[in-house]
């Protein structure tokens, strides 16, 4: 099967997206009229993934962020840039072809992300709101917001996790929340978790001078509130490795499919145990 063709069953499977629309969901490098030898499903097309691709024998990654550090993967502004270029090579080298799923996948009924990380965590039957935009919200059996940052540092395999609040508060209702960008779709997710009076937020993206600052004056106020922070690719990745369960039947299991995890972009210096 044509890696073509492998997108246009994808793309048919997700639906159209709204007309006249731009968006970010392109062939970002490559031919894709090659026949594919394997797919990688990830977050972000990592020049680390497209060697372990190499490495597998598949030519075709598909991810969900950008391939080029730009949101539209334009590169005409990158020609004297040395990793842009060796990036380039490496992508020669392997013949490999890279495509973007993220309009389509967040565009999605329901949304492919918010249902890969809900399916990762165990959520699903606590889930009691339908739809996942801006946000969806989750009743749990009583908890901590430790306890609920170390399953989602679990599920997710980081080692971590930023965190806005006192780790020993009990809580029973959790968001997840799509991202804050310091755009006006934070006021609506702003509004999302207040009129759900939520107790636990978790975003895939902050802004300190949303949410973050939201979450402080609120704890400051006596509103029960926290907010963990996984890092947007962290929390997307599940969507990702959702997808290499359902490709393989979308594409008739023509070829292999298998999930590489792009993997935590931050580690820690914790300089305060070190007095």
């Amino acid at each position: 099967m044509k890696i073509s063709e492998i997108i246009a069953k994808v793309e048919a499977y997700h639906g159209p997206l709204a007309e006249g629309r731009r968006t970010c969901d392109i062939v970002q490098y490559g031919d894709p009229d090659k026949e594919c030898t394997g797919v990688v499903t990830t977050c972000c097309p990592t020049a680390e993934v497209i060697k372990k691709a190499a490495e597998m024998g598949y030519n075709f990654v598909l991810g969900h962020e950008p391939l080029f550090y730009d949101g539209w993967d334009e590169t005409d502004w990158q020609q004297d840039n040395q990793t842009y270029l060796a990036k380039k090579q490496l992508l020669d080298e392997t013949g490999i072809v890279v495509y973007r799923d993220h309009d389509h996948m967040h565009g999605h009924k329901p949304d492919g992300i918010f249902t890969g990380l809900s399916k990762k965590l165990g959520w699903e039957q606590y889930l009691v709101t339908d739809g996942y935009m801006p946000g969806c919200v989750y009743e749990l059996p009583p908890t901590t917001v430790g306890a609920v940052a170390e399953h989602l540092a679990k599920i997710l395999g980081i080692d971590g996790m930023r965190i806005v609040g006192d780790p020993d508060m009990e809580v029973t209702r959790a968001g997840v929340v799509f991202h804050f960008l310091g755009s006006d779709l934070d006021r609506m997710s702003l509004n999302f978790i207040e009129k759900n009076d939520l107790q636990v937020i978790i975003p895939g993206e902050t802004v300190d001078w949303t949410v973050v600052e939201y979450v402080q004056d609120s704890l400051t106020l006596g509103k029960k509130r926290a907010l963990l922070n996984p890092g947007h690719f962290n929390w997307e990745e599940p969507g990702m490795e959702y997808m290499a369960q359902w490709l393989p039947q979308v594409i008739g299991n023509a070829v292999p499919v298998a999930f590489v995890q792009s993997g935590n972009q931050f580690t820690w210096l914790d300089y305060k145990s070190k007095k």
